[in-house]
């Protein structure tokens, strides 16, 4: 038994036809650079949160802050980005950590226009493939994803 793209349309109503992302690494200054162009914070903001998160990583507990930010400056295009970065990191994209969302996710979302487009739930099998297989190590303790689809 195994979770197939029909799993994930018929769970999840998420589109498997369509553009393919390409989610490449960042490095730490490139996602400062997209957080704030994209999420319209400053540099030194930004700067503290991926120092506490070591790496290209933002805080979940932190984009509720930008959001609500963002919804009091009447910034409807970034408070959309801020939430559904923060939606990403805690159902499709989510890892160990259960604290933190990588920003590469951001690069997705820079023309919501155009994420209406994407194969997310191909984007979304392929990553808890990938964290299944992690899993199946004798070493591993836990399991990141969307586990609910398990």
């Amino acid at each position: 038994m195994t979770i197939t793209l029909d799993d994930i349309t018929s769970l999840l109503h998420l589109p498997v036809v369509g553009v393919f992302h390409s989610f490449e690494l960042l490095d730490v200054n490139h996602a400062v650079d997209m957080l704030v162009e994209l999420l319209e914070v400053s540099a030194v903001e930004v700067g503290a949160e991926t120092i506490q998160c070591h790496g290209s990583y933002v805080r979940l507990l932190w984009l509720p802050d930008v959001y609500q930010m963002k919804i009091e400056a009447c910034d409807w295009i970034v408070a959309a980005r801020t939430y559904l970065l923060h939606l990403l990191g805690c159902t499709l994209f989510a890892n160990k950590s259960a604290t933190h969302v990588h920003v590469v996710f951001l690069d997705a979302l820079c023309d919501l226009s155009r994420s209406v487009g994407y194969a997310w739930g191909v984007a979304a099998l392929v990553h808890m493939y990938d964290n299944l297989n992690d899993a199946s190590k004798s070493t591993t303790w836990q399991l990141a994803g969307y586990v609910t689809l398990l």
